[in-house]
């Protein structure tokens, strides 16, 4: 449970505040509380397969930063681009309807829903799966903002979109 309270802290002292400040936030509860409960009750490969799908286009978004950070806008667009694609595939193909579908439906096969026990986990997953799914969704929006932002300004990735100054 220190990793949720450290996460929270981290996010409430570190993080830059942005205009995506309350999603960010439940999204890192919601991650927290999926970890947490994938490993105390065993389900670590869909809690492993789940990690792995979010942090594939992660690489991709951070290599765009540093280039972008470096003046170097045709890495930064590339790298941009790649995370824009990996994002679609990872988080809005393969994760609802590879990961929820095996959570839910395929699942359902296994558990036996008429014990309150595991109900009530097969709910909980469920609506947190459901939850980092519509999060994903709603970034998936400024991501487009973002590239459409991109084509209008001939390939130069502009700034955050989610900024609330130029400072950021």
């Amino acid at each position: 449970m220190w990793i949720l309270h450290y996460s929270i802290a981290a996010i409430l002292t570190w993080e830059t505040r942005r205009k995506d400040f309350s999603v960010m936030f439940t999204h890192h509860v919601v991650t927290v509380l999926l970890i947490g409960g994938s490993y105390l009750t065993g389900f670590f490969r869909i809690g492993s397969i789940i990690l792995a799908l979010h942090d594939g286009s992660d690489v991709f978004l951070e290599a765009a930063k540093v280039f972008k950070y470096s003046g170097r806008e045709f890495g930064a667009s590339v790298c941009f681009a790649f995370f824009a694609i990996s994002w679609l595939i990872l988080r809005l193909i393969f994760f609802p309807f590879w990961v929820i579908k095996a959570t839910s439906i395929d699942l359902q096969k296994v558990l036996n829903l008429s014990q309150s026990c595991d109900t009530l986990l097969y709910y909980m997953f469920n609506t947190l799966l459901i939850m980092l799914l519509i999060f994903h969704i709603y970034w998936w929006m400024l991501i487009c903002a973002m590239i459409s932002r991109q084509l209008k300004n001939r390939g130069t990735v502009g700034e955050d979109i989610r900024s609330d100054s130029d400072d950021d």
